[in-house]
């Protein structure tokens, strides 16, 4: 799918969308919210590249895009100057970025859940549950959500009602938990097998880079064909709904790669004590970054003491990539 402003080509400015850039970006570094800005382009029926209504999200992926200021990408990184013109030249991108990536921008909830290593899916229910036939458990599976105790100590427990609606029975203290996966993650990624087997997986990565980006292209333009079909009513909304998720699910899984092929080029020091010194400065996103190279997830079993002050090890089950 081409980029808003530019032709399919992408070195060709188009003029009618470029002049929306630039009111856009006038408009949100004089003080505009970007829920205003959308209203007023949805008002004004002006759609997106692919002919779908504006969205906070995708303006601001568009306001945040380096080639808008004529720079090239390669897996997030700018490299250099790229060869289309820019519609906005790289003091405004760099205004542009400072606004909308300011901590007084960002959501409530995204500064607690930074305080916590393991939130996003690393961590799983191993409640017992009897399965199908009755004659044997299963375990519950739902993720494990942060949530402090109410003391104010942080943890993680399997939530009983929205969104997960888990058994509401796993309870487990973050701090030291997060220390002993910390530890069992550094000493993983210190292995020279480990090591070893990364580093390969890192030239496969730099080799697949293209094609991925290539594919991802290859997706958005067929959302855009569906998107197109549908507002000529060659398809029902339900086949475009099965495609959009379909589209959806692979673009998660390429981005995926192209992330895993970012994290792996960026590993710090590999001896023991490197990594450690790293992980003490280390922001807690590269430090789940890193942890997402080797940890797939630890399911969390039941307590066996009540009121146990001590971390039990015997409640974990690590599942290694």
């Amino acid at each position: 799918m081409r980029c808003y402003g530019y032709d399919e080509t992408g070195r060709q400015i188009i003029d009618a969308e470029a002049t929306v850039i630039r009111e856009v970006v006038k408009r949100v570094l004089d003080g505009d919210s970007m829920r205003s800005v959308v209203a007023d382009l949805r008002a004004r029926e002006v759609a997106t590249s692919a002919g779908r209504p504006w969205t906070q999200q995708s303006l601001s992926r568009l306001l945040r895009n380096p080639r808008l200021a004529g720079l090239k990408t390669y897996l997030g990184e700018v490299v250099g100057d790229a060869p289309w013109p820019a519609i906005i030249d790289r003091d405004t991108h760099q205004q542009l970025l400072a606004l909308l990536d300011a901590p007084e921008r960002k959501q409530p909830h995204a500064t607690n859940q930074r305080k916590y290593l393991l939130s996003g899916g690393f961590l799983v229910c191993g409640y017992p549950l009897p399965d199908e036939t009755g004659t044997g458990t299963n375990i519950d599976g739902k993720p494990l959500y942060t949530q402090p105790s109410n003391s104010g100590k942080r943890g993680y427990v399997c939530r009983a009602g929205s969104p997960s609606y888990g058994c509401g029975r796993i309870r487990i203290a973050a701090e030291s938990l997060e220390e002993e996966v910390a530890a069992r993650a550094l000493a993983r990624l210190a292995s020279p097998k480990i090591r070893a087997r990364l580093e390969r997986a890192v030239g496969s990565a730099k080799d697949g880079a293209a094609t991925m980006e290539r594919v991802l292209q290859a997706i958005d333009d067929r959302l855009a064909e569906a998107g197109q079909a549908y507002a000529r009513r060659e398809i029902s909304l339900v086949t475009l709904t099965a495609i959009e998720a379909e589209a959806k699910r692979e673009q998660k899984q390429v981005r995926e790669r192209i992330a895993q092929a970012a994290r792996l080029q960026a590993l710090p020091a590999t001896t023991p004590e490197g990594l450690s010194e790293w992980w003490v400065d280390a922001p807690l996103e590269r430090r789940r970054e890193l942890l997402a190279l080797v940890l797939d997830r630890i399911i969390v079993k039941p307590a066996t003491r009540a009121g146990a002050s001590q971390l039990d090890l015997d409640r974990l089950e690590f599942v290694w990539k």
